[in-house]
């Protein structure tokens, strides 16, 4: 390993550093969540106010699910400045989620 390996490890088993590190994994999958269980609900792109942008990464998720080409970004209209659908890959990656029971915490 280099010396940046393991400067870099030495800061992700930090204690400070952890919970950042959960963050960037776990809520893009908590918005993914999000924006599916609403979209199946309504039929309707998520407007961008009906989702929470809580956390470390906040607005940070949205961009990585729509870089990742999991969700697509669109035009809100008068109601909001972006909208949110699915892609056919964000549904997959939603529903293989939902049944390993990572979504069991929140609400349907």
């Amino acid at each position: 390993m280099s010396a940046f390996d393991d400067f870099a490890a030495l800061l992700e088993g930090a204690e400070a550093v952890k919970p950042i590190l959960r963050s960037v994994r776990e809520e893009p999958a908590l918005l993914l969540g999000q924006v599916c269980r609403e979209y199946q609900a309504t039929g309707q792109p998520v407007p961008d106010h009906n989702l929470s942008f809580a956390g470390y990464l906040g607005e940070i998720a949205v961009r990585a699910l729509v870089s990742a080409e999991l969700i697509r970004q669109l035009p809100g209209g008068s109601v909001s400045l972006y909208c949110y659908d699915p892609t056919p890959e964000g549904l997959e990656h939603y529903r293989g989620l939902k049944a390993e029971g990572f979504y069991r915490e929140q609400s349907p």
